[in-house]
């Protein structure tokens, strides 16, 4: 019955987990730049040899990092049944090319080989960005990810955005997933000492997400309880009173992070080869 309440192991995005490894020690803006260009080059490649080249280099990261691997596929669990129920959505509907081949045909289901193909794409391409995030999470601490992204972005404030405000919405968002974890499996507890069957194998998939229906008021009603909370802290600390705040950590580039951007660089044009040139490669 415990793993029923274990919400909060199963999320694998915002936790830093501090450790001593090359990729921890490297520049705030190399690790921000890095990841942005790895989520943005398998956002749009269409070749399944660099969606597979983005998820390795991912697990490698993981390795850099001296994390453990039972920590790499949390993120990927829990959305695993939707991901291949729209995987497989995707293969029924799927409309054929006038180069596809039947792979296999039951009555009226005719499954092609460019719907297989593209469904797989789609688990590779979920898999590889949630565990590049996860990885980043992993590895950028908050005061690191406040850093990079003011850095990164200061020249916005010349046109009137403001950079702090965005980059601490940005940084509160990611926070805020354990945290709904965490009250999730406190509210699961609380209900299930009240005589909610949590435990209870008996009803299928639709009895079980009956369950979670008394989460969503609460849930949502702690939501907005934490948040005015955090507002009130930050208020209290004089948050948004100086434009200009000053920082103890200082960073700069050295000839590692270097390496690391060019190392980046090239993986994200890998990545990003067409298939045809691919296959000319090849």
């Amino acid at each position: 019955m415990a793993g029923n309440f274990e919400y909060l192991r199963a999320v694998g995005l915002g936790y830093y987990i501090p450790r001593e490894s090359p990729l921890h020690q490297r520049d705030p803006r190399a690790k921000l730049l890095t990841a942005f260009f790895l989520l943005l080059s398998i956002t749009l490649t269409q070749n399944p040899a660099g969606l597979l080249l983005g998820l390795v280099t991912a697990m490698v990261g993981f390795i850099v990092a001296r994390l453990s691997p039972k920590y790499a596929p949390k993120g990927l669990i829990t959305p695993l049944p939707f991901l291949l129920l729209i995987a497989l959505i995707q293969i029924i509907l799927h409309k054929p090319l006038p180069s596809s081949q039947i792979w296999f045909q039951l009555s009226f289901l005719k499954v092609y080989d460019t719907a297989l193909l593209t469904a797989g794409m789609l688990i590779l391409r979920f898999a590889a960005l949630v565990l590049i995030i996860s990885l980043s999470t992993s590895v950028i601490s908050t005061l690191e990810i406040i850093y990079g992204l003011e850095s990164l972005l200061k020249p916005l404030n010349k046109i009137g955005l403001p950079v702090d405000a965005v980059v601490m919405t940005v940084q509160i968002m990611l926070r805020f997933l354990p945290l709904l974890a965490l009250r999730m499996e406190q509210i699961s507890k609380s209900q299930a000492s009240r005589g909610a069957e949590w435990d209870a194998p008996r009803g299928g998939p639709i009895n079980r997400a009956k369950l979670f229906l008394p989460l969503i008021v609460p849930l949502f009603l702690g939501s907005l309880q934490q948040a005015e909370r955090t507002t009130t802290a930050m208020l209290a600390r004089g948050y948004g009173v100086s434009k200009q705040r000053s920082s103890p950590y200082e960073y700069r580039f050295n000839s590692g992070d270097v390496f690391f951007l060019l190392l980046a660089a090239i993986l994200t044009g890998v990545i990003l080869i067409p298939v045809d040139y691919f296959i000319k490669l090849v």
